[in-house]
């Protein structure tokens, strides 16, 4: 073969090469090719012809180490991207890949289940590039190098100029497939997110826009949207409809006879008035002020001189506060104990197997549209909603804020109110940084190995870590106990989850394959450990001053569709169903449960119990709002897909899904998705400005220092 034709060969082998590897993971992965494999066919061009300028102007054994790098590290990268994808049902970030390594050691079992399900993806996108590059230099059809230093370097200029030439035509191909919100045009200029960034734009481009993130993400400025508040949106309905409400007392029936063409309606009988009837007393108004500190956030904002933090501090003298209502301060003076409980879904809740959970599912607030999406590094993130009502930014936002100031956070919050504040998990404090995160949220943290007895199986389990933790508490006046269960996590197999194994026997007549079994039973040691624990508060007499409430860090992506599907007896709509769950506030001593329609989501839980328990806080400086309040409904997923009062909308597809009989103005979901993308940027700004330190002197008693605790005996 001549030497021209071999220079033709590597000038077109690896765009050629990174084409297919492209192409494979698209169709592998998202099972179609659509419009947008256009502009990954682009990046991998533009790519291909860099590597190929790169190999082709060295010493032979240069050019080489470079085509196995760039290759090698290239196919490892995308085969990275599938596993992951698989098992989590996102892709993991450079950020994750550097911080959580060692962490992701602990769980290799799962992540080689997740490399042998992906085995025929893997061979495309992994194996045959391999091959092929080996059998490319092997035959010299490749990283020869040229003889004459001009000849050299004009091949090395003509590559460099065929890459800039194709990196130019992506980008003015971009706006093909329109700019409106997630298009590849938005997501490659303004508004980059990983998932949908590797799904519209490639897998290489992708990685390049979160390498750059991961390097330069937290110095841009923030980009605050011009736009009105959630409330202003109010649709009027085409038809007769029943608004969101939460029924906390009977509706009377109407006393009044029906006007003329009205349904008949039931009348109650006038009583015969008593003539010496002494006058009911005058009910106490209920105080619908609004849940806000003593912070005039204009007034900062015109004394600021950073520009980020004068930003956000615009940003909330313009938000709308939620308004205390006819619970806040239910809880007032009750104890709080808080769960984020790994992996728990509504599949885990059987009436018979697990009558604990079904109580509390079921009584208390029973939140009939409760959802806990799944964002960027899961557990972690997780509990970063649950714990400090922000929306995560990128991956580990909990790490990032481990010594940032959190005054909102329960820990703070009910150290301020005279409690102790204890956390606990039963898995190794270290992992996700917990061992340094929790604390800084006000905890005295203990976990398997720190200071918190545990056998070391896997999972562990939440019984043996609230027997063992409960001594700690509950003799204390008032308490405040968060828990981050482990028992719920996958694999959910019998011989691959020690608690499934162990309550084996509470499931082997259900009517369900040997997963959707083994999923019900590691969850029946979550419903051991709060039968448990509420027996114990039973037994010191507080167990209708105490409070119990819970997520879910996520649904059970570890659990694969067809079971769920089957323990949920039809199948499950991916985009939103899946993420649909129960939230949990509990105490036995509410008599009725209170039946809340109210879309909401693991977000809102901190306001929510905040104004609960009547605790001094600012809802404008939290993302999710109120459950309880007259504050409209806003459900908002890591692609920035939402839910409202009126409709679903999915960014993937455009598709709106109405809930009411409502004609949408034609502006309604920019306006949402303007409020939805404010959110996240916001939540980014006050994570990486640490922005609650700012306001440290404007929080009225506020606490930053944890007390000792005595070591129990």
């Amino acid at each position: 073969m001549s030497a021209l034709i071999k220079k033709y060969i590597h000038m077109i082998f690896f765009p050629i090469l990174f084409i297919y590897m492209e192409i494979a993971f698209h169709i592998y992965y998202y099972g179609k090719i659509d419009v947008n494999i256009l502009f990954a066919v682009l990046s991998a061009l533009c790519f291909g012809f860099l590597v190929s300028a790169l190999t082709g102007f060295g010493k032979a054994v240069i050019n080489k180490i470079i085509a196995w790098l760039l290759t090698v590290g290239s196919a490892v990268f995308f085969g990275l991207q599938m596993v992951y994808g698989h098992i989590f049902t996102k892709f993991i970030s450079l950020s994750s890949v550097v911080e959580n390594a060692g962490d992701a050691t602990e769980f290799w079992e799962q992540a080689l289940h997740g490399i042998i399900d992906c085995i025929p993806g893997l061979i495309l996108i992994l194996i045959i590039p391999i091959i092929a590059l080996a059998i490319s230099i092997k035959k010299k059809f490749i990283c020869v190098p040229l003889k004459e230093t001009k000849e050299n370097l004009l091949y090395q200029g003509v590559g460099l100029g065929i890459a800039v030439i194709f990196y130019l035509l992506l980008l003015l191909m971009l706006p093909i497939g329109g700019k409106e919100n997630f298009s590849a045009y938005d997501l490659y200029h303004k508004d980059f997110m990983l998932d949908l960034g590797i799904e519209r734009l490639g897998v290489i481009t992708g990685t390049r826009k979160d390498i750059h993130a991961f390097f330069f993400g937290t110095m841009e400025e923030i980009e605050i949207i011009e736009t009105d508040n959630l409330s202003s949106l109010v649709l009027k309905p085409t038809a007769e409809i029943t608004p969101t409400t939460i029924p906390a007392t009977p509706t009377p029936l109407p006393t009044a006879k029906p006007d003329e063409g009205q349904d008949e309606v039931t009348k109650i009988p006038e009583a015969t008035p008593e003539p010496t009837s002494t006058p009911l007393p005058t009910p106490t108004p209920i105080d619908t002020s609004p849940n806000v500190l003593q912070i005039d956030f204009a007034e900062l904002a015109e004394n600021e001189k950073n520009s980020e933090i004068k930003a956000i501090h615009k940003y909330m003298s313009e938000q709308e506060p939620t308004k205390k209502n006819e619970y806040t301060g239910m809880f007032k003076g009750y104890n709080f104990i808080y769960l984020v409980c790994e992996g728990f879904s509504p599949w885990a809740v059987d009436e018979k197997v697990t009558p604990t959970l079904y109580k509390l599912t079921h009584e208390g607030f029973v939140l009939k549209n409760f959802y806990t999406p799944i964002w960027y590094t899961s557990t972690s993130d997780g509990e970063y909603v649950a714990l400090q009502g922000l929306v995560p930014y990128s991956s580990n936002s909990f790490k990032r804020s481990k010594k940032n100031s959190l005054p909102m956070c329960f820990g703070w919050q009910f150290l301020k109110e005279g409690y102790t504040s204890r956390a606990y998990h039963a898995h190794t404090a270290t992992y996700y940084g917990r061992n340094e995160t929790h604390p800084n949220l006000g905890y005295e943290f203990k976990a398997k190995k720190a200071g918190l007895e545990i056998t070391d199986v896997w999972p562990e389990s939440d019984l043996e870590m609230i027997q063992n933790s409960l001594p700690d508490y509950i003799n204390d006046e008032h308490f405040h106990v968060y828990y981050m269960t482990v028992s719920g996590h996958m694999e959910y197999t019998f011989a691959g989850n020690t608690q499934a194994s162990r309550n084996k026997e509470y499931v082997q007549d259900l009517p369900y394959s040997s997963n959707a079994k083994a999923y019900i039973a590691c969850n029946k040691e979550l419903d051991k450990a709060l039968e448990y624990l509420i027996s114990e508060l039973e037994k010191a007499g507080i167990a209708d001053k105490t409070v119990i409430a819970f997520s879910a860090d996520h649904y059970p992506y570890g659990l694969e569709k067809q079971y769920i599907d089957e323990l949920a007896g039809h199948e499950v709509e991916k985009e939103f169903e899946l993420y649909k769950n129960y939230g949990v506030i509990w105490s036995k001593s509410m008599e009725e449960p209170v039946i809340v329609d109210k879309y909401c989501s693991s977000l809102d839980l901190v306001p929510t119990i905040s104004n609960l328990f009547g605790l001094e806080y600012d809802s404008r400086l939290l993302m999710g709002t109120d459950i309880l309040s007259d504050s409209p409904a806003l459900v908002i997923f890591s692609d920035k897909s939402f839910i409202t009062d009126y409709c679903m909308y999915n960014v993937n597809n455009g598709k709106i899904t109405m809930l009411q009989d409502v004609e949408l103005p034609k502006e309604y979901i920019s306006s949402v998705m303007a409020i939805v993308k404010n959110k996240f940027n916001i939540s980014k700004s006050i994570l990486v400005n640490n922005y609650y330190s700012y306001l440290m002197d404007y929080i009225p008693n506020v606490v930053t220092e944890r007390p000792s605790y005595p070591k129990t005996e």
